[in-house]
């Protein structure tokens, strides 16, 4: 079995030489990012947040405006009456038409808002920040799928390569055993329980390879990448200390919430500042303008300014500032639970971390007396001093321990890449 683990070595280290394509899991991350329905988000954020600016940009620009009305009134000023006894000859005196109506072009003009707009478009930039670094982290999350098609497709690739290395073996056991049954010193149930764990093997390794298609199908779904079958696959090995902080997207997305809220407290200020505005009127009426005593309808215009400030709101600025500031509170409460509760994640994962490292320590000493006692074994067997099935025992003891040294070597890569990703460092 020593071939076994030269082969497991290099298939978990490094890349076969000639044509094969060298595929990373980090390369698996980014393919990821960039074929999940969720990265056409970040164009839809960013129009949506461009739209929207576009909108309270046009806060700036006049507003125009097209009016018109029709009315009738039965009771009028009398006219004369007012007067009284004026010395003004009777029928001369300008008289109010009972019915009135107009067409304007109204044109407003803000002229200052207080910041209303500044502060608006502020919390709208906040707005797309969040929407982006959420549509983030929920990419990020990919990557627990990708490590749980891409480690078990390695184990798999690293039993197929064992597996295939036993069959090796029991071929050559099978026939030594059936030249000395010819020969008269062997037993043929020798031979018989040899066959038998060599198509254990066989259907073992079909299942193998089975899985490993079906990983490998799995993630090149989602990394929408191609893979063909001699393409080598390479073991991450991060470097981490165990002293990493965390800053991964979900905890970066508690701050971009907190900058939110204080952009939403700067517009609540802004509303309660005076604004100053300008206005235009051009129309035609009767009567026309304020002119009540023409006759004839006519054209008019009128221009002016004014000022708007509310000067008491019963608190409802003041109140609604104060919510905000509790809801910031909140968050970061929420956000300190949130890195304590991974912190102690992190120090449970680097202690598994830890005790696989320390345990593979001592995987190649492990590896090296079962090969001692296989090759005995199969020494005895070949004299007919032990039995097939002792034969076997030793033969699958030392396979298991070239498996569990691939695998522990593999599950110290993933719990390394899966540190990692709670703290969100680079790779």
């Amino acid at each position: 079995m020593k071939k076994a683990i030269v082969t497991c070595s290099l298939l978990l280290t490094f890349a076969a030489a000639g044509g094969q394509a060298v595929v990373t899991l980090w390369q698996c991350y980014d393919s990821a990012a960039a074929a999940t329905p969720l990265a056409r988000e970040r164009d839809i954020y960013a129009e949506i947040s461009a739209l929207r600016d576009k909108n309270l940009s046009s806060g700036y620009l006049p507003g125009v405006d097209i009016n018109g009305s029709y009315a009738y009134y039965s009771d009028i000023p009398d006219v004369e009456a007012i007067y009284g006894s004026l010395p003004i000859p009777p029928g001369t005196a300008p008289s109010i038409p009972h019915q009135f109506y107009k067409a304007t072009l109204d044109i407003s003009q803000v002229i200052w808002d207080g910041g209303v707009t500044r502060n608006a478009r502020a919390v709208e930039e906040v707005i797309e920040e969040l929407n982006m670094k959420q549509n983030e982290a929920a990419i990020y999350r990919l990557h627990d799928q990708v490590n749980s098609y891409y480690f078990p497709m390695l184990l798999a690739m690293s039993q197929a390569e064992v597996t295939t290395v036993l069959l090796s073996e029991l071929d050559a056991r099978i026939k030594e055993a059936s030249s000395g049954v010819k020969n008269g010193v062997i037993a043929q149930v020798t031979v018989d329980v040899l066959n038998a764990e060599k198509i254990k093997a066989e259907q073992m390794l079909l299942e193998i390879r089975h899985r490993h298609d079906a990983l490998r199908k799995a993630l090149g779904q989602i990394t929408g990448m191609t893979f063909a079958e001699d393409d080598s696959f390479l073991l991450p090995e991060p470097a981490i200390t165990g002293e990493e902080t965390i800053d991964n997207p979900d905890i970066r997305l508690f701050d971009v919430r907190i900058r939110q809220l204080d952009a939403s407290k700067d517009l609540l200020k802004s509303q309660r500042m005076p604004r100053a505005f300008g206005f235009a009127q051009a129309g035609y009426g009767l009567p026309p303008g304020n002119n009540f005593f023409s006759e004839v309808p006519d054209p008019y215009y009128s221009v002016g300014v004014g000022i708007k400030w509310t000067i008491f709101d019963w608190n409802k600025s003041s109140n609604e500032r104060k919510s905000l500031t509790l809801q910031q509170q909140l968050l970061d409460i929420n956000k300190s639970a949130t890195e304590e509760s991974l912190q102690r994640v992190l120090t449970v994962k680097m202690a598994e971390i830890e005790a696989l490292r320390e345990a593979a320590e001592r995987d190649e000493e492990l590896i090296m007396i079962r090969q001692k006692i296989a090759a005995v074994s199969a020494s005895q067997l070949q004299n007919g001093t032990i039995t097939a099935s002792d034969y076997l025992t030793e033969l699958n003891g030392e396979k298991q321990a070239v498996i569990s040294a691939a695998m522990r070597k593999i599950n110290i890569s993933r719990a390394e890449v899966e540190y990692i990703n709670i703290t969100g460092i680079n790779k």
